[in-house]
């Protein structure tokens, strides 16, 4: 991400529900932290499909960016649209990995000159 300094981070993690913003940045190394700009709104999941989706777009909405483009990592693919292009699965055993930061480099790059 540090190739990328024009992209924001918002969290639309469960941890968001535990959390503070505060206490998320602490999470992420000190030159990340300003860059941790929100948070996602909580959606009731109650039989709606691809709620974490529906959160995100809801961000998107809120904030007047619902035309930027966007990324999720995320390791739940059931909260998102089947085959959702702006989603990367990240494995839960693995977490941020190699293959994970190569797919978010192909999805970044065209966006990002440098």
């Amino acid at each position: 991400m540090r190739d990328y300094p024009g992209v924001d981070i918002v969290v639309s993690s469960t941890w968001r529900e535990a959390y503070s913003i505060e206490e998320l940045r602490s999470v992420f190394s000190e030159d990340f932290r300003s860059r941790l700009v929100d948070v996602t709104p909580i959606v009731a999941s109650a039989g709606k499909p691809h709620v974490r989706e529906i959160e995100i777009l809801s961000w998107l909405r809120e904030t007047g960016r619902e035309y930027e483009a966007w990324l999720a990592l995320d390791d739940s693919p059931w909260l998102f649209s089947p085959n959702c292009q702006n989603l990367i699965l990240v494995d839960t055993n693995v977490g941020f990995s190699v293959r994970t930061e190569q797919a978010l480099r192909k999805l970044l790059d065209p966006y990002w000159q440098s």
